[in-house]
């Protein structure tokens, strides 16, 4: 019995790549899910520029709001380093003044109010004096007074030569009591000018403007040294506020540049897959397993084997 057995024919298999071929179909869906992620990260960009452009609006506010107790601090710190204690010291020192001025325009007043006192009884006296030089120069005079002007000659004879008459000693007499009246009347003048300079200094009152420039300047001091406690602390209380807003916006820019540069990535795959161009380095690599891939519907494993060609 033969062992021949007729060959059996094979039937060809045609393997035509169908058109368009499953890695267009693949770029094609792949492209409208790109234009998809494309909108969804634009429109996600656009809200971190958003959120980045307010953190950096909260930034400046915390910082001009900083800057602005900053130099409050600094002026405050001025006022009580340059001026306050300065201003402590002087009226301490005016204080200190005033009061032994008066002391001393007490003493003085006492001794000024003695001597207008004597000034005035002085001048009385000068008065007086003046008055009577001129009832004895009228006296002298005076005819019926004759015999009493004979016994003073005569009195005045005894006392010896070089002895002045009575007529000569009456008008010195006169003359001397007009010049202590002048006198006086120069010592009156004196003290009333003695008395408007008193009046015009007045130390009990200068006493009492230092007692309100006092208080003034105490108040002053007190309110310095409150504002320089209260514009330091809100100065410290700015600083936390002014930190986290930078943290923020520090955050902020970290994402919105993160959501650039998904952004172009996107866009970048989006022009590839509509491109279709593979000329890039990357992108050789991945038209060359695209081709195998085609390749494969007509190649040597789709016909027969070349042994089984060449047997038969």
């Amino acid at each position: 019995m033969s062992d021949f057995k007729p060959p059996v024919e094979t039937p060809v298999v045609q393997c035509v790549p169908p058109s368009p071929s499953q890695f267009d179909l693949l770029m094609k869906d792949y492209g409208v899910v790109l234009k998809t992620e494309q909108q969804q990260k634009s429109a996600a960009l656009e809200a971190e520029v958003i959120k980045t452009n307010t953190a950096s609006q909260v930034v400046c506010v915390e910082r001009k709001v900083n800057e602005k107790y900053a130099r409050a601090v600094k002026e405050y710190n001025f006022l009580s380093n340059c001026v306050t204690v300065y201003t402590g010291q002087d009226l301490e020192g005016l204080t200190s003044t005033v009061s032994l001025a008066q002391a001393k325009y007490t003493g003085v007043k006492t001794s000024f109010d003695a001597a207008v006192a004597a000034i005035k009884a002085a001048k009385q006296k000068a008065g007086l004096v003046n008055t009577l030089a001129g009832k004895l120069k009228d006296a002298v005079a005076d005819s019926c007074n004759s015999e009493e002007l004979k016994l003073i000659r005569e009195n005045l004879s005894k006392g010896g030569p070089g002895k002045k008459n009575i007529e000569d000693s009456v008008q010195e007499f006169v003359a001397y009591a007009e010049k202590i009246v002048n006198q006086a009347d120069d010592v009156v003048q004196a003290a009333i000018k003695v008395a408007g300079i008193n009046a015009f200094v007045n130390v009990d009152n200068l006493a009492a403007l230092i007692t309100t420039a006092k208080t003034d300047g105490t108040s002053l001091i007190t309110d310095v040294e409150n504002n320089v406690k209260n514009s330091q602390k809100k100065y410290d209380d700015s600083r936390k506020p002014l930190g986290d807003a930078l943290k923020e916006l520090s955050k902020a820019s970290t994402l919105k540049n993160v959501a650039w540069v998904v952004k172009d990535a996107v866009a970048d795959a989006a022009k590839f897959v509509e491109d279709k161009n593979c000329n890039g380095g990357g992108c050789k690599k991945l038209d060359e397993i695209s081709e195998q891939a085609e390749h494969a519907f007509d190649c040597n494993n789709c016909d027969e084997p070349a042994e089984q060609q060449n047997e038969s």
